[in-house]
């Protein structure tokens, strides 16, 4: 199992989360399949359960293979023939190349933008791309899985059959990025075909130990993450906010000053929150020569 805890949003941590997509793990009496259908698939090419492992792990499934014989099973329940499906794991299993990373980049510059760190794109835009290529060696599909667990996003792959070998991965943060580059069109393009959906979040989660748990937080992605922070912030205070002003930094939210305002009956009740120290200022009105409530205005940095 893969806790969803230990690689939401931590980027850092990539590296050991592919090292572990590909520890050996499903027996193939665990997976709840037809064993005929299982054997069929393996001879027809469509699964290489084991690969190059060791002796004695051959009978066990990565985290990936699982993923994709999942997969599989959903193409057959569907009606996809094996010669369908093998295109489509030609191109599930084709093996990244920088070119094609840096090219999507340009593509949805501004969503990326919004999403990784400055310092993250310098990064990668200075690594050799040869030695980038020679050691990264990750499918499409594996880099998929990575990015729906550190998202922690609902995330489905659309397949047709009346484009052989063709698919689409589709989530929020997807339709954020269509909406960006003002791409709709493309958005009606692919709602106005047939096609497969197959949540390859709600696959994941049979082997994450959160469940389905780990996608239910997730905020609409359309929105930045400064606007996301906003949100929480208006949602955590809705009952006792006065007002709201926002400051911007080079056209991006950067400070939010939320005030809010409090009733106070005593004034120990008052010095408590106080005590507290999590207020900027505090302004308190009375009546009569008694504390009727008081106002905090406290500032937030947002989208950092």
């Amino acid at each position: 199992m893969i806790s969803n805890k230990n690689y939401h949003n931590n980027f850092d941590a990539a590296s050991d989360l592919f090292d572990k997509l590909r520890e050996r793990t499903f027996l193939k009496t665990e997976l709840n399949i037809v064993y005929t259908d299982l054997a069929n698939w393996e001879r027809a090419g469509l699964l290489d359960i084991g690969g190059e492992s060791n002796k004695g792990e051959w009978k066990k499934l990565d985290y990936i293979e699982y993923t994709w014989l999942k997969i599989i099973e959903e193409l057959r329940i569907y009606g996809f023939t094996y010669a369908e499906i093998e295109l489509i794991k030609n191109n599930l299993f084709h093996i990244i190349t920088y070119d094609e990373i840096k090219s999507a980049m340009q593509i949805d510059f501004e969503n990326v933008n919004d999403i990784v760190d400055k310092t993250k794109i310098d990064m990668f835009n200075s690594i050799d791309e040869k030695e980038f290529n020679m050691a990264l060696k990750r499918s499409l599909l594996e880099q998929t899985i990575a990015e729906i667990i550190t998202k922690a996003e609902q995330t489905s792959i659309l397949f047709f059959k009346d484009i052989p070998g063709a698919f689409i991965p589709i989530s929020t943060e997807s339709f954020r990025g269509f909406e960006k580059i003002n791409s709709s069109d493309e958005i009606q393009g692919i709602l106005a075909r047939t096609f497969l959906s197959i949540s390859i979040s709600d696959i994941i989660a049979n082997f994450l130990t959160e469940g389905k748990g780990a996608f239910e937080k997730r905020t609409i992605s359309i929105l930045t993450k400064a606007e996301r922070d906003l949100l929480k912030h208006i949602r955590k205070r809705y009952a006792t906010i006065k007002s709201i002003n926002i400051r911007f930094n080079d056209n991006r939210m950067d400070i939010v000053e939320i005030t809010t305002i409090k009733k106070a009956k005593l004034e120990s009740r008052l010095l408590e929150h106080i005590k507290k120290g999590d207020y900027l200022s505090i302004s308190i009105d009375t009546v009569d020569g008694n504390i009727v409530h008081f106002e905090n205005t406290q500032k937030i940095k947002v989208g950092h």
